[in-house]
């Protein structure tokens, strides 16, 4: 009876309602839940449903990506190329900054993102990046997004001689010109700026008399090579021979010139770093205060590949 009861009073609303209603509207009927044989009653106004949408996010997720190519190169000759142009934000805005900093460089080196050593911003590629200095070079990069977030990655690029003999000098003091020797010969004293010795004169195309240093057969693989040569700042200087000859015994040596500069600094902190096939076999640090004064470091002895202090 509850049931017949309830269908009635379904049925008399439906008619009244059906009545009371303009033609803007119309009467669906839906089951209710728990009876299949009645309904409840939908007012359709004939608008279109409203519908949401997801609002943007409020904040954003920036991503640095930074490598360098290529990776070895040479120094100081070879270039690289720092990219930070995959670098991007996971939630769709946009990176508007970039930021490269050297952030680890081989002691003595000057080299710096941008001539004046400093930092290169708003740049997302920086090219003809060139290690003075045989080591390794790690740069950090900064994105930013337009919503100020910051994201950072870094990449490391390794320099590495080419040459099987690769010697480098750098100084701490300046203006003291320093002048970087290999004299072909352990008697180097008697060696000094003569053919058996290469340095600014002779073993470089820019030197005064040109690259006129022959060790063997004329432009041979055992020839050196002075490739820098600093005068007004802290170096680098660097001597190298791509393979000596064999049973070779090299002396290296410091000169501290006169007449280049105004020379008025004593104590001066020079290091010299021998590298054989690459690698690093030897490095020292020596007080040098004499005007004038040529200072052995060490010999390099090419039939053992030993580096020996003096």
């Amino acid at each position: 009876m509850k049931n017949i009861k309830n269908k009635f009073l379904y049925l008399a609303t439906s008619l009244l309602l059906t009545a009371a209603c303009s033609n803007d509207y119309k009467v669906v009927g839906e089951p209710f839940p728990n009876d299949s044989d009645t309904g409840t009653v939908i007012l359709d106004t004939g608008e279109p449903p409203v519908t949401t949408t997801t609002p943007p996010p409020i904040t954003g997720n920036p991503v640095a990506v930074c490598e360098v190519t290529p990776n070895p190169v040479r120094p100081p000759v070879e270039t690289a190329i720092w990219d930070g142009s995959a670098s991007y934000d996971a939630d769709g805005w946009m990176i508007v900054s970039y930021e490269w900093t050297i952030i680890a460089r081989p002691d003595g080196s000057i080299t710096g993102m941008s001539p004046d050593g400093g930092p290169v911003v708003n740049e997302a590629i920086v090219p003809d990046f060139q290690p003075d200095l045989a080591g390794e070079y790690i740069s950090q990069l900064v994105v930013t997004n337009e919503l100020g977030e910051t994201d950072i990655c870094e990449a490391t690029l390794e320099a590495i001689p080419a040459e099987n003999l690769w010697i480098e000098m750098y100084w701490t003091e300046q203006p003291d010109d320093m002048d970087l020797h290999l004299a072909n010969t352990g008697a180097w004293m008697g060696a000094m700026e003569t053919g058996n010795d290469c340095y600014y004169a002779n073993c470089t195309p820019g030197g005064l008399w040109g690259s006129t240093v022959s060790w063997g057969p004329l432009g041979g693989v055992d020839d050196p090579s002075l490739d820098l040569d600093d005068i007004y700042g802290t170096g680098p200087e660097n001597i190298n021979i791509a393979q000596p000859a064999p049973g070779s015994i090299f002396t290296v040596v410091v000169h501290d010139y006169t007449g280049s500069t105004t020379d008025t600094y004593g104590d001066n902190d020079v290091t010299v770093n021998v590298y054989i096939n690459g690698v690093l076999e030897w490095t020292d640090t020596r007080v040098i205060s004499g005007d004038g004064s040529y200072t052995p470091f060490c010999y390099v002895d090419w039939s053992t590949l030993m580096v020996t202090g003096i």
